[in-house]
């Protein structure tokens, strides 16, 4: 056994410990990040990176069949298992070339499980199989960051199989031929997404959410689930609220499933989406004094740091927010803290929040009930896609830009944008909420015509000249400006 010693150890290859690892080494840190599994994480490989390829082909099929009467003949289908392959290369490209723009920044990079044997020591055991021949070993740093990520929560009324019954990992990994009817139990980000994915390729889906809307723990309002719900409806997608399943049987070829509401159906394909659960377990942290909550998150203060000195823990093993962009949020804040001896706090406002379904759906900030919530008197600023040149010009209009400020002070509190490119045009609103002009930045710039992003401008038009004809105080920073 081989010993080394780093300034910086990352324990998981996903964004958050790519982005820590790589941020660290820029500022000059020796870093070393180990990967029990594939690197990329699961984002790269059975999440964001490889649904976001799936997902723009089903949004060209809806575009592609759209266009009947406007200048395009001709119908189009979805060949799933070619689609499948592509994103097979894509993911397989990205990945192969991480280690390589690992080794250009110095950073070491070791496959294997770890486990602490001290708060700055972690050993390194190479995995069972072993292909590469690589040596057990003994590495120790000042610092050491915890970012194992996460897996797909089991629901014990329908146990996964890994054929007829799949989680969101088999999903997109080894599925290649979709089923006649699909169930997705779930109506969080996930299932919507799966949902829209397998009805643009020629499922029959349905989805069975527990709670009484769709995104229920989402950050997304409730009257843009209930527009998305529509959109499911005219799409042919059939979503039941208000049940779970209590039973799910093999039969004939197909997986019979029974809901809380007395009523069954069968499916050729169950995809269970309930959420996700962080791997903390096996990795000594208990023995070293990290504690973690009762559904197995790692305890962090605001800084990201644990009880243990010196020890971070960045994305879905800490309790927040389990989302990439989340993650990578983690990162910038655990390497500032950890390296540049800064106080940053995490503040999951600042990430954005996206899905990519039926529509695009994004937020940052706080939201008109958060906002309530929190002592605000809040105000929406809103303009519809349906008068914007860019939307009408592309014959997609559904969508929409909300932004919420104080109406007292016009400070800018968050927004919401459903409509094509939604995760993109939400940087405005995240930029305006950090800075000190907040509200009055969307006035200062000059936009491209046409574009999405004006219609923020629009949105905002009436409520800033309003402001402005009072005597109130009218350049309030952003809420998360100094956060």
């Amino acid at each position: 056994m081989s010993g080394m010693e780093f300034d910086l150890i990352v324990i998981g290859g996903g964004p958050a410990g790519y982005k820590t690892a790589t941020a660290a080494a820029r500022l000059g840190a020796n870093v070393a990040i180990m990967e029990r599994g594939r690197i990329g994480g699961t984002c790269l490989n059975e999440g964001c990176i490889a649904s976001e390829t799936l997902l723009h082909l089903a949004s060209l099929i809806e575009d592609v069949r759209s266009l009947s009467e406007r200048g395009l003949s001709g119908s189009v289908t979805g060949d799933f298992a070619a689609a499948v392959r592509h994103k097979d290369t894509v993911v397989s490209s990205m990945r192969d070339g991480i280690p390589a723009a690992l080794k250009r920044l110095g950073i070491s990079l070791f496959h294997g499980e770890a486990r602490f044997e001290h708060s700055s020591r972690v050993l390194v055991e190479p995995p069972l199989d072993n292909p590469r021949g690589d040596e057990r070993v003994s590495l120790e740093a000042e610092r050491i960051v915890v970012t194992t990520g996460s897996r797909p929560r089991v629901l014990p009324e329908c146990p996964v199989d890994g054929e007829f019954v799949v989680s969101s990992r088999e999903f997109l990994t080894r599925v290649s031929r979709l089923p006649e009817r699909l169930l997705c139990i779930g109506g969080g980000a996930i299932g919507v997404e799966a949902a829209y994915l397998a009805r643009q390729f020629g499922a029959q889906v349905t989805i069975a959410e527990q709670g009484m809307r769709l995104l229920p723990l989402a950050r997304i309002p409730e009257h843009v689930s209930d527009i998305l719900e529509r959109k499911f409806g005219r799409l042919g997608i059939e979503v039941r609220t208000g049940i779970s399943p209590v039973a799910c049987r093999m039969e004939a070829g197909q997986a019979r499933v029974a809901f809380s509401d007395g009523s069954e159906g069968a499916y050729g394909m169950v995809l269970v989406a309930v959420g996700r659960v962080p791997n903390t377990e096996n990795l000594g942290l208990h023995a070293i004094g990290v504690t973690t909550t009762p559904a197995g998150h790692i305890r962090t203060n605001e800084y990201l740091e644990t009880g243990v000195p010196g020890v971070y823990a960045a994305g879905d093993v800490r309790a927040g927010p389990m989302t990439a962009n989340a993650a990578l949020h983690d990162a910038k804040v655990v390497v500032e803290n950890a390296l540049a001896s800064k106080r940053v706090r995490a503040n999951y406002f600042k990430a954005p929040f996206v899905v990519h379904s039926a529509l695009e759906m994004a937020t940052v900030g706080l939201s008109e009930a958060q906002a309530d919530e929190a002592g605000f008197t809040p105000e929406v600023a809103r303009a519809g896609f349906g008068a914007s040149g860019k939307a009408r010009a592309r014959h997609d209009y559904e969508g929409f830009v909300e932004v919420v400020h104080d109406a007292q002070t016009g400070q800018l509190l968050g927004g919401c944008i459903v409509g094509p490119e939604a995760g993109e045009q939400i940087l405005l609103i995240a930029a305006a909420c950090q800075s000190s002009r907040g509200l009055w930045l969307f006035k200062d710039l000059s936009y491209s015509h046409p574009s999405w992003c004006e219609e923020i401008e629009t949105a905002v038009d009436p409520y800033t000249a309003s402001l402005a004809r009072s005597a109130r105080n009218l350049f309030r920073p952003g809420i998360l400006a100094q956060s």
